[in-house]
């Protein structure tokens, strides 16, 4: 009797910790993707009350509408990409840890731990958004500098134990299927921040 009062304990206290787990896990995805929706909506307000003001002083706000234009293309541009591979995987299969272990792994590395087509891809279209950023940074604001530089330059090093890593390495330190979607996530949310900090910093000359 007092054996299984012990086993039941034990069962009950695994369960708990796995709901924990769960709760926490659900959490932290839903609370970025939450952050990620707000700021889209952000963004079209912000877009929408740009484009009234350029349309009263076209000449004033000339070149900064097609700077904004630029920058709105490419992230919106990464943005989809992001969200396609996101699809593609499964999200809500990672939530549930029904996906084999390594699908997200193998879908932006090899085996080699070189990039596939897939992550050369989003390569190519941070590198993208990289150069505009730098491009429409005319001011040359620090604090555009600093973002754009901490989270779209991958052509940085960076250290893992006095270990030279680089951009990739770096943003999927966790290989782990719900790792690997929560960067993503995080480069999506990085992606949309940019945006509303140019906003910001447009508006506020």
């Amino acid at each position: 009797m007092k054996g299984k009062l012990v086993l039941l304990i034990i069962v009950f206290i695994s369960l708990n910790c796995i709901s924990q787990h769960k709760y926490k896990t659900f959490t932290a995805h839903k609370s970025i993707i939450d952050a990620i929706h707000i700021n889209d909506e952000i963004i079209k307000g912000r877009t929408a009350f740009f484009e009234k003001q350029a349309e009263v002083k076209p000449l004033m706000f000339q070149k900064t509408k097609v700077r904004i234009s630029e920058l709105n293309r490419l992230s919106n541009n990464l943005s989809k990409y992001i969200e396609s591979i996101q699809e593609e995987v499964n999200t809500e299969m990672i939530l549930y840890e029904l996906l084999e272990k390594d699908i997200y792994k193998t879908t932006l590395f090899k085996n080699n731990g070189k990039l596939t087509l897939k992550g050369k891809k989003l390569k190519v279209k941070i590198d993208s958004l990289y150069d505009c950023s730098v491009k429409i940074n005319v001011h040359q604001l620090s604090q555009l500098e600093n973002f754009y530089n901490d989270n779209f330059k991958t052509s940085a090093t960076y250290y893992e134990y006095e270990k030279e890593i680089n951009y990739f390495e770096y943003l999927f330190y966790d290989k782990s299927n719900y790792g690997m979607m929560m960067a993503m996530n995080y480069l999506l949310l990085d992606v949309k921040t940019f945006q509303l900090l140019y906003y910001g910093t447009v508006m506020s000359y």
